[in-house]
């Protein structure tokens, strides 16, 4: 009875949230024509990764979402494609608590590249784009110019960014997994059960432009797998409260010189690797019982839960949930009676809407004032 109102309550807050901070991340657009690039970034990178304790604590603490990673550790200090299996359309979401729970500063080091609808929900799509998230039109020759957009303006800065790659392209579905049989029958593959096959192109450019760039020290391939069950939407989160009750990941570093180079090479290897993750599936969801669906742990540097993490990782979490909550009432009670507050969310929209029609968003915009200045210097 009380899912719904969960949902609609989580809903809410990453809206208020979203459009408190964006209302923030507006007032410090003066960086940026002020040429301070650099202080922009970091400073978006931490601000919106202290929103994304938002999710993060609601899904936990609310939800009781547990979360259980196994393998290897991510290293936020060096670059690094990320790639994984997409089972349903929030396997994104559930990625930020994973890697939470093995560092929380690679909160700060992650970025994803997603389809292009994400961009366009209120107030968090606004946020995304600010942290240079890219943003796919399932278009090749306009995802390629995202990719090496956001691979200039990532060595530009001169941080170490993990880029998320979902390499098939979308979540499995009843109709994805039927064009991934297709794909198989056509191609003298052998089908997949837990997996859709990937998209081979957007991978090897990305992957070809970051060795080209220097850009890449290590792959992660990452597993996920839902023991207990599968909510496949937003639309089950938000409208049903649905939230599954646990999500394992688990991680392999792959060392660069291993990956092939070239085209057809890589193409097989890529398959043969999405092999391999659907026989790790296939065991997993083997086991009859739920509670026993575990990935192998006998190879990897240790296994990270949620449920026996540090105090002192589980107490940022609630004190940063009860200060996001602080927010939404404190500045709402303002919204309606104090007038400069009606002025700055009346500018955050003004500003926004300008920036979405001349540029096609604040990612975009940022990325042309930064190669405008580059242009500048070299001249």
């Amino acid at each position: 009875v009380f899912r719904p109102l969960l949902g609609w309550s989580f809903g809410i807050m990453i809206l208020f949230t979203a459009l408190f901070g964006n209302y923030i991340i507006t007032l410090f657009l003066p960086l940026i024509f002020l040429g301070r690039h650099l202080q922009w970034r970091n400073l978006m990178d931490r601000a919106i990764s202290f929103w994304m304790f938002i999710p993060i604590s609601f899904l936990e603490l609310i939800f009781r979402l547990r979360v259980r990673v196994s393998g290897e550790l991510i290293d936020p200090e060096e670059p690094a494609i990320v790639i994984m299996n997409h089972r349903t359309r929030l396997d994104w979401m559930y990625y930020w608590s994973a890697l939470y729970q093995q560092n929380p500063w690679l909160i700060t080091t992650s970025k994803i590249s997603l389809k292009a609808q994400l961009k366009s929900l209120p107030g968090a799509g606004f946020g995304m784009a600010a942290s240079q998230f890219v943003f796919l039109e399932r278009n090749m020759e306009l995802d390629m110019e995202s990719f090496d957009q956001a691979i200039d303006y990532y060595t530009g800065m001169g941080n170490n960014y993990q880029l998320l790659l979902f390499p098939e392209g979308t979540d499995k579905s009843p109709w994805t997994t039927q064009k991934s049989e297709e794909y198989a029958s056509k191609n003298g593959l052998r089908k997949l059960e837990h997996l859709i096959y990937p998209r081979f192109t957007g991978f090897h450019h990305l992957l070809t432009r970051m060795r080209r760039a220097n850009y890449c020290s290590h792959i992660y391939d990452i597993t996920i797998g839902y023991p207990y069950d599968i909510v496949q939407s937003e639309v089950n989160l938000v409208m049903q409260g649905r939230a599954p009750k646990e999500v394992h990941f688990h991680i392999e570093k792959i060392p660069l010189e291993s990956v092939p180079k070239e085209k057809e090479e890589l193409s097989h290897w890529l398959n043969n690797l999405w092999q391999s993750k659907e026989s790790r599936l296939a065991q997993f969801y083997s086991e009859e019982r739920c509670s026993a669906r575990l990935f192998d742990t006998s190879t990897g540097q240790g296994v990270w839960r949620s449920s026996h993490e540090r105090i002192s990782n589980y107490l940022v979490k609630v004190c940063s949930f009860i200060f996001w909550l602080s927010v939404i009432l404190v500045w709402t009670y303002h919204l309606t009676c104090i007038g400069p507050v009606q002025c700055g969310l009346a500018y955050f929209f003004i500003v926004s809407a300008l920036i979405s029609y001349f540029y096609g968003g604040i990612d975009k915009f940022v990325y042309h004032k930064w190669k405008s200045s580059v242009k500048s210097t070299i001249v």
